[in-house]
C-alpha cells in the first residue's frame, strides 16, 4: 500500500504548523501568532523508524464562519480528513478547551478514523487541565511542539495507529516543477487543472497562497512533482514578517525544483517584477518554462465576426506572434525558454506546460563528450572565426562539459580577454541548437590555457 497520512486538524491558532515543523524535521510550515496562517493542505514525509508516512498541516477550522475563504479552507480541511489514515486532533494546553474546540472535537468523531489526541503548548507539567476530558476524546497527550517537549510520545503513538505498509522508493525519474509567479496570476488555478481538482484554495484576493504544495502527478507515464508556491512580491510590498516567510519559501521553492514554470498574466502582459522572477529562475540555474496565463482574455477579444476555425485559428496564431514579440523583447535573456498559452480555468492547453517542462528537465540534465563539444566548437569556429582583437587572435584549445543542471561546458582559450561576449553568445547558440538545449540556462567557463601546453586549437 502507499505510504499512509496522517492529519494534523484543529482550530486555529493552536500550534499546528509548529508541531507539522516539529515532526518532520525541518521548518517548512509558516509558523506565526496570527490565526488563519496555514489555509492550503501542506504535505510532508515524516520519518518513523526507518519507514515514512505523509504528514499534512491543515488550515484552523471554524465550522461557524461562514466566510468564503473560511469555507475553503473547511473544505480543504475536510478533504484531509477524508484522505487519512490517522487524525491528530491538536488542541491548545494553556487556554483549555474553548466551544470551537467542541464543534471540531463532534467532527473528528463523526470520521470513525483512528485517532490522536495531542494538547500543545504545555511547556510545564502543572498546565496538565482535567477539563479536556469534556470532549469525549480521553486524555491528551501534552506536547511543546515549539520546545519538542512529548515530540517523541506522538512518533511512538502515530507508529502504532497506523497500518502495516511497504516503503515506496522514490522515484529517480520524477519532474519536479514550481510554479512561481506575481501573485493572482492564476498559479493555484492551474494546480488544479493539471490534477482535475480542487488541490489549492482559488481566490481572486492576491497572496491566497501563502505555503508551497508539493503534489505528486503522474502523466503519459512520466512522473511529475508539482510546487504551487506563494506569489513573490517586490520587496518593498513585503512589509508583514508573514510574508517575508512565504516569499523565502517560494524563493525556496527554486532550489528544489528541476524546473521552473513563470507563470504570466496574459491580461497585463510582461511586467518588471515578471523579469525580476524569470532572472531569479534563470540564475538558479534550473530548467524553465514560460506559461502565459488567462489566454482566453486575449482570444475573446477576436473579432465576434469570426465565422470559421481556420479563421480563428489564423487570428489565434498572429495573437501568439506579437505576445510572443512583446515576451522576447522584455526578456531576451529566456530566448531560448518555451512559452506555452493557457487558461487555468477551462484547462485548456495546461498539458502543453507538462510537455514542455519534461523537455526542459531532460535538456536541464544532458550531458556531452568532449569529443562531441569539441566538434561542434570546431564547426562554429570555422563557420564564423572570431575577429582579431588588439592584433591577437583568439585561439579556442579545447572544450569540455563537466557537469549538468545546468549543463556548464569549459573552453580552454590562449586568452579569456580575448573572447568578446558577442562571440561568447554565437559559441553559446552553437551549443544550444547542436545539443537541443532549449528550455534550460547554459553555462560558459572560459579558462587561460595551463602554462607550457601548446597553442593548437581544436580545428
Amino acid at each position: 500500500m502507499p505510504r499512509p497520512i496522517v492529519a494534523i486538524v484543529g482550530r486555529p491558532n493552536v500550534g499546528k504548523s509548529a508541531l507539522f515543523n516539529r515532526l518532520i524535521e525541518r521548518r517548512m510550515s509558516v509558523v506565526e501568532e496570527t490565526p488563519g496562517v496555514t489555509r492550503d493542505r501542506l504535505y510532508a514525509p515524516m520519518p518513523l523508524y526507518g519507514r515514512t508516512c505523509a504528514l499534512v498541516d491543515t488550515g484552523g477550522l471554524d465550522p461557524e464562519d461562514k466566510a468564503d475563504l473560511m469555507q475553503s479552507v473547511a473544505r480543504q480541511v475536510q478533504v484531509a480528513m477524508d484522505e487519512a489514515d490517522v487524525l491528530l486532533f491538536l488542541v491548545d494546553a494553556q487556554s483549555g478547551p474553548v466551544d470551537l474546540d467542541y464543534r471540531v472535537a463532534d467532527m473528528v468523531r463523526r470520521t470513525d478514523k483512528p485517532l490522536l489526541f495531542v494538547a500543545n503548548k504545555c511547556d510545564e507539567p502543572h498546565m496538565r487541565n482535567d477539563d479536556f476530558f469534556a470532549l469525549r476524546l480521553g486524555e491528551p497527550l501534552y506536547v511543546s511542539a515549539m520546545h519538542g517537549h512529548g515530540s517523541g510520545d506522538i512518533v511512538d503513538a502515530i507508529d502504532k495507529l497506523l497500518p502495516p505498509w511497504d516503503e515506496e522508493p522514490d522515484a529517480e525519474d520524477r519532474t519536479t516543477i514550481a510554479i512561481v509567479g506575481r501573485p493572482n496570476v492564476g498559479k493555484s488555478s492551474l494546480l488544479n487543472a493539471l490534477l482535475g481538482e480542487e488541490r489549492a484554495i482559488v481566490s481572486e484576493l492576491p497572496g491566497t497562497t501563502r505555503d508551497t504544495i508539493d503534489t505528486d502527478l503522474e502523466w503519459e507515464g512520466h512522473q511529475f512533482r508539482l510546487i504551487d508556491t506563494a506569489g513573490i512580491r517586490r520587496k518593498t510590498k513585503v512589509t508583514e514578517s508573514l510574508e517575508y516567510y512565504c516569499v523565502l519559501r517560494a524563493m525556496r521553492a527554486l532550489d528544489r525544483a528541476s524546473v521552473v514554470a513563470i507563470v504570466i498574466d496574459a491580461k497585463e502582459g510582461v511586467t518588471a517584477q515578471d523579469a525580476r522572477i524569470a532572472g531569479l529562475a534563470a540564475d538558479a540555474g534550473k530548467g524553465l518554462v514560460l506559461v502565459v496565463n488567462k489566454w482566453d482574455v486575449i482570444t475573446d477579444s477576436l473579432n465576434p465576426e469570426i465565422k470559421t476555425m481556420r479563421t480563428v485559428a489564423k487570428g489565434e496564431s498572429s495573437l501568439h506572434a506579437d505576445f510572443e514579440r512583446e515576451v522576447r523583447g522584455t526578456l531576451p535573456f529566456l530566448a531560448y525558454v518555451e512559452i506555452v498559452y493557457t487558461c487555468a480555468l477551462t484547462s485548456r492547453a495546461v498539458q502543453l506546460l507538462l510537455r514542455a517542462a519534461a523537455k526542459a528537465d531532460e535538456h536541464n540534465a544532458r550531458r556531452c563528450t568532449t569529443g562531441q563539444v569539441n566538434r561542434v566548437l570546431s564547426e562554429a569556429l570555422v563557420a564564423n572565426p572570431p575577429s582579431s582583437r588588439k592584433g591577437r587572435n583568439l585561439k579556442v584549445l579545447y572544450g569540455t562539459q563537466p557537469s549538468a543542471r545546468p549543463p556548464v561546458f569549459i573552453l580552454f582559450v590562449n586568452d579569456p580577454e580575448l573572447l568578446h561576449f558577442s562571440y561568447r553568445r554565437y559559441l553559446e547558440n552553437q551549443l544550444r541548437k547542436a545539443f537541443e538545449l532549449e528550455g534550460t540556462p547554459i553555462r560558459i567557463v572560459v579558462r587561460k590555457r595551463a602554462q607550457g601546453k601548446d597553442e593548437e586549437t581544436i580545428h
